[in-house]
């Protein structure tokens, strides 16, 4: 498994990345200076930015380059034989270790790694100021609120450290300290001016350390942070292990480096986004702040399922203990710091978050859950059923709004001013038919069969109307909604897909949007448009990007409803959606940062108009990949797998693809299916026993199975690469030689112990 990394030069980046943990969420500009910093205990700003310049014999050093790692970001300074690395990273474990590194997590770390190669004595300050209240930065889309930006503070000068309290709120507290103490410390306009002085002698190297500690628990809690932080000299080293934990999870390797290497950052962000809020553990659309919109919560779990599920878990129970209106309507969103949330519906009778948890709840139950799961999801799934069955007249579920924005778009464009869409929309339709079937999928499974003759009848009852009254006469399509006056809409846009994703369109109607939405007008290099560019209402950055715009959870939908038609074009959308994370000049293109999967695009142009890092976009790319190329469909009963690659692929592989507690490791090769778990699939199926298979080399995919008396070792990368792999079998251990190029692989007999000669170690190609 590689460990992922960007490296860049400064002049390129047009920003920094965000990190997150549990407890945390920063943001930080190309030279890796801090510009703010989150705390989900209380969903307040601790600090603005901290800001250090570093001077070499009283002479600035220009910052040359930007790494990005899953854990930091770090830039190297140089000038004349004299080189400082500033790395700043929140400290990160995964949900076991969470609760025992509270602390830690509480903290933000920088290090200086300053070195002296050339043959001089140099003297080195490093200035420091920290910004304490939160300030604007035209660096991010999102700003801290006002009240914030107001704050006042008092504090406390020591030796190594300056304590601040805020004003009239003295439990919020934060700590600046150094172990290496400092110069010149002082507080003035709301700032606190400090620095580091060192001598190096020739070949010397020396690390400073400083430490940002937050609470909102007051001083002697910060205190703690300080303490525990000192203490454990491995933060950084135990911050990588847990994102190498993470990525080993449902690990995916397919010929496509591109791929690939989405996958490995995909969850990467998904964790950064994670927090641990007052009422539980969910996560915001906007980051940093604490509301959590249900429509979200939805479509984050499905890729959560498969790579922190106990999170998903917890993210839903929270959805469904403070998301429901009275009658069974889920609400638009809440505040995850608010002792007793206050429920937002924009005041809107339906929408797409009622359907859309009631299918993340189906899902989590079959992906991830246990029998009992399916008891006690049943309970909010049949009071949803219920709500969307109460709003269907006339055959469809209609949404009785007649505002515009949020007030009266009941899909998931709502962010369009001046627009409404409302009545009978196809979307959501397509979606309470799916949330219908599921539901009675559910009751059926746990014997309540009247139940599930209700909600199966009232499926398809809703089926069938939406394919008799949501057909455009003009364009064989679906309409885009009938409006409460009765007018019908026409609009070609993406919102064509959700028929198809939730099984309502029949073979016909499903090729034909299909091959609408994947032409030239709809599909582009960077991903989908949401209206086609072709149309009267098309507008490249209207509307928060809505309207003609590209935003790729679209583009992932659409990638995923083609999987079986064109595995290819979900290749192509696949690599479509992590194009902008790589490009060679993100500046070029705005809000971008090497690894993290940007929000929303201009149509026509293609720079990032939204947040650097999308915080749904992440978990929907993992989902993607899993029931998408790897065509995992996780049935009520059991797992089917089967892949949806392209022609010229002759593989893919996973290792611990996480299942209701589980995992499987599987490879496709050559037509044939290798699995440690027997499944459902379109291929035939071999299943095996997996041994510990290790390579030397982490460029090199390796896993081993013992199937019908043989052993069997798969190995694969997606650079050119000769390296060994170490199998530790019943038989003793084998040492096996490899060499591939770049996007090949191999399946190879091993021949048992016994059978190896004395001059065993053979070159495979």
């Amino acid at each position: 498994m590689i460990y992922p990394h960007y490296r860049y030069p400064v002049e390129k980046l047009f920003t920094g990345c965000s990190l997150g943990n549990y407890y945390l969420f920063a943001r930080f500009d190309a030279e890796t200076n801090l510009r703010g910093i989150w705390c989900a205990d209380d969903n307040q700003f601790f600090a603005g930015d901290l800001i250090t310049d570093i001077v070499a014999d009283g002479v600035p050093l220009r910052a040359a380059t930007t790494d990005f790692y899953p854990e930091s970001q770090q830039t190297t300074y140089s000038r004349h034989g004299v080189s400082v690395v500033k790395k700043a990273f929140l400290p990160y474990y995964l949900e076991d270790e969470a609760d025992d590194h509270r602390e830690e997590m509480h903290a933000l770390v920088c290090l200086f790694r300053i070195s002296n190669t050339s043959q001089r004595i140099v003297s080195i300050n490093l200035l420091h100021r920290l910004v304490v209240p939160a300030v604007e930065s035209p660096l991010f889309t999102k700003q801290p609120p006002v009240e914030i930006l107001q704050k006042r503070f008092r504090y406390a000068l020591f030796d190594r450290s300056c304590e601040i309290l805020t004003q009239g709120a003295e439990n919020e507290a934060r700590i600046i300290s150094s172990p290496a103490g400092w110069k010149d410390c002082e507080f003035k306009d709301l700032s606190v001016f400090f620095r580091h002085e060192l001598t190096l002698n020739p070949g010397a190297e020396e690390t400073i350390p400083l430490i940002l500690a937050v609470s909102g628990d007051g001083i002697e809690q910060a205190r703690r942070v300080v303490q525990r932080v000192e203490s454990s000299p491995s933060t950084s080293e135990n911050s990588a292990a847990g994102y190498r934990k993470l990525l080993a999870r449902s690990e995916i390797v397919t010929p496509d480096p591109v791929i690939n290497r989405g996958l490995q950052w995909a969850k990467v962000n998904s964790a950064r986004v994670q927090h641990r809020y007052r009422i539980g553990d969910a996560f915001t659309n906007d980051p940093p702040q604490d509301i959590i919109v249900i429509r979200d919560l939805a479509w984050f779990a499905l890729g959560s399922d498969y790579l922190t599920p106990s999170f998903s878990r917890r993210l839903l129970e929270l959805g469904a203990r403070y998301g429901f209106h009275e009658g069974g309507k889920l609400t638009e969103y809440l505040h995850a710091n608010e002792p007793v949330p206050q429920k937002h519906d924009y005041h809107l009778n339906i929408n797409d978050d009622t359907p859309l948890f009631v299918y993340a709840l189906y899902h989590h139950a079959a992906a991830a859950g246990s029998e009992d799961t399916w008891k006690i999801y049943y309970p909010p799934m049949r009071q949803a059923a219920e709500w969307i069955i109460s709003q269907i007249h006339d055959g469809l579920v209609r949404c009785m709004a007649e505002g515009t924005q949020v007030w009266g778009i009941c899909g998931w464009r709502n962010m369009i001013d001046d627009y409404t869409l409302s009545g009978a929309v196809t979307e959501v339709n397509a979606e309470c038919y799916h949330a219908l079937s599921c539901t009675a999928d559910t009751a059926r499974r746990l014997g309540l069969d009247d139940d599930a003759l209700r909600y199966s009848s009232q499926a398809d009852l809703l089926k069938s109307s939406i394919n008799s009254k949501l057909v455009s006469e003009k364009t064989g399509l679906y309409l885009l909604n009938t409006d409460l006056q009765g007018v019908q809409h026409h609009d070609v846009t993406g919102d064509l897909i959700f028929p198809v994703m939730f099984h309502v369109a029949d073979a016909r109607m499903r090729d034909r949007i299909l091959r609408r939405l994947t032409a030239a007008d709809f599909w582009t290099a960077f991903g989908l448009r949401t209206v086609s560019s072709r149309g009267k209402s098309y507008d490249p950055d209207f509307g928060y990007q809505l309207m003609g715009g590209i935003w790729h959870n679209l583009t992932a939908w659409t990638a995923y409803c083609i999987r079986h038609d064109n595995p290819g074009a979900l290749v192509e959308g696949m690599k479509n959606i992590f194009r902008l994370p790589e490009v060679e000049n993100p500046k070029k293109y705005v809000n971008v940062v090497p690894g993290e999967f940007p929000e929303r695009m201009h149509g026509d142009t293609f720079t990032s108009r939204g947040m650097t890092l999308s915080p749904w976009m992440p978990p929907t790319y993992v989902w993607l990949a899993v029931e998408g190329l790897l065509g995992v469909n996780p049935l009520p009963q059991n797992l089917e797998l089967s892949p949806c690659i392209p022609a010229e692929w002759s593989w893919i592989a996973v290792k611990n693809l996480l299942y209701k507690g589980s995992t499987v490791t599987a490879v496709l090769f050559e037509g044939v299916l290798y699995s440690t778990l027997p499944v459902r699939s379109s291929y035939p199926v071999k299943t095996g026993v997996l041994l510990d298979a290790s390579p030397d080399d982490e460029r090199l995919f390796s896993l081993c199975m013992k199937v019908d008396g043989q052993i069997l070792l798969f190995a694969a990368s997606d650079e050119n690469i000769t390296g060994s792999v170490r199998i530790l079998s019943p038989e003793g251990i084998i040492e096996q030689k490899v060499s591939l190029k770049g996007g090949a692989a191999i399946l190879h007999r091993i021949p048992l112990p016994a059978e190896i000669p004395q001059s065993a170690g053979r070159e495979l190609r």
